[in-house]
């Protein structure tokens, strides 16, 4: 069944997109009185009943596309619809047959773009033109996939630490610029609703990556020359001086971090005159902290979760239920975070899925309290204390991701799409 899904997941990819534009389609036309009009505030002391809670995240996306369609949502909905229509049949195409493929290709890795774009535009709304920090970091993230046979896949983990460097960067900074202002021009509710719609935009514009990257790969196109085809070589050098794409010359930062360790190391154990026994290994330091972590989120999680279920919750208490969600994503990172630890420890594999789950646990509690002591909002994820530990233990394991090699498994399967 899972095989059977993967081998059609472009095809289902499309049918998902087709389906996620005639929804905001429908969604425009149903409203388009609401988008045509100025901004309507959501009243959080009126919010009731589940319906509410769901009208007010109605009323932040008709704000939202009101700044890019409101002289047109007629129209704009209508031609929504017939492209998620026209993404039904781009489907059919990719099921039965190739001949579409290379036009497909890049048309898909274009609506990646293009949406992304468009989920910039309307994040200006919320982080002013910080927002355009996060289209520089999708950028790179489409080159490095589209280009990723021309790079070194010995420094496969460089690439995933640029690209994450520029997405921690963006996330730092449109937050510092969504917390200066909530509360005075922006709501918990505000943050929560568009979040929401971004998420589902961005997980869209990824999923047209994906099935734009599996088409380039599966018909060949751009593909790098054999650097062992003298006869391929001689005529591209006849025509033109051959251009020499190799961004991998610039890295290689990684093995100073790996001499870096070791002389750390070795002065370590030069100092207590001993050294680390056979049997240990450094994913045992992993899994300690990562337990100790996986508890405090746990009991953080606990303490928003009782409110829901003691009674004490009501719906117009946004707050709670921002605080609540966030907590939710960052329990599933913990638990995340030890399944690939343990996984590493057993099968020495997902190195970088381990990497990429603890930079971004580290990130979102590292940040939270930055919001606690800088910003004077009450949103906060944890008690201060409790965020203090979070980010002493999150550290180390962050670091020890940075400066551990990476081996096994990872460098040697097929590079992943995206």
């Amino acid at each position: 069944m899972i095989s059977k899904l993967r081998n059609r997941s472009e095809v289902i990819i499309s049918f998902l997109l087709g389906v996620f534009f005639i929804i905001l389609g429908l969604f425009i036309l149903f409203n388009t009185g609401q988008i045509r009009n100025e901004e309507v505030p959501v009243e959080e002391d009126k919010i009731e009943t589940i319906f509410d809670l769901i009208n007010a995240f109605f009323v932040e996306v008709s704000n939202m596309l009101s700044v890019m369609i409101g002289g047109f949502p007629i129209i704009a909905g209508i031609l929504i619809i017939l492209f998620g229509l026209f993404m039904f049949k781009v489907g059919s195409w990719i099921n039965s047959t190739t001949k579409y493929d290379v036009p497909l290709t890049f048309f898909f890795i274009g609506l990646s773009l293009v949406l992304f774009i468009v989920t910039t535009i309307l994040m200006t709304q919320s982080y002013g033109l910080w927002a355009l920090l996060y289209l520089a970091a999708f950028i790179i993230h489409l080159l490095f996939s589209v280009f990723n046979e021309y790079l070194n896949p010995e420094h496969r983990k460089e690439h995933y630490m640029i690209i994450l460097l520029f997405y921690g960067i963006a996330y730092f900074f449109t937050n510092n610029a969504v917390y200066s202002n909530i509360e005075s021009t922006i709501t918990p509710t505000d943050v929560l609703s568009i979040n929401l719609f971004f998420a589902l935009v961005w997980v869209s514009s990824f999923m047209a990556l994906w099935v734009g990257v599996f088409l380039l790969k599966a018909n060949n196109l751009l593909k790098k020359p054999a650097a062992d085809d003298p006869e391929k070589l001689s005529r591209l050098n006849k025509k033109s001086k051959r251009i020499n794409f190799a961004p991998d010359k610039y890295l290689g930062f990684s093995q100073k971090l790996y001499d870096f360790r070791n002389r750390i190391l070795d002065k370590l154990k030069r100092f207590f005159e001993t050294d680390l026994p056979s049997w240990f290994k450094v994913n045992y330091i992993e899994i300690l902290f990562g337990i100790i972590v996986l508890i405090f989120v746990f009991l953080e999680f606990n303490n928003r979760n009782g409110v829901f279920v003691e009674g004490y919750f009501r719906l117009n208490h946004m707050q709670t239920i921002y605080e609540w969600v966030n907590l939710f994503i960052t329990l599933v990172l913990a638990v995340l975070y030890l399944v690939f630890t343990i996984i590493n420890l057993v099968k020495n594999k997902n190195y970088h899925r381990q990497m990429i789950v603890i930079f971004i646990l580290w990130l979102n509690v590292t940040v939270s309290l930055y919001i606690t002591l800088f910003k004077d909002v009450e949103l906060s994820l944890f008690i201060l204390p409790f965020n203090v530990f979070l980010v002493l233990l999150l550290t180390p394991l962050l670091l020890i991701s940075i400066f551990k090699e990476f081996k096994g498994e990872d460098n040697n399967e097929p590079d992943r799409k995206i």
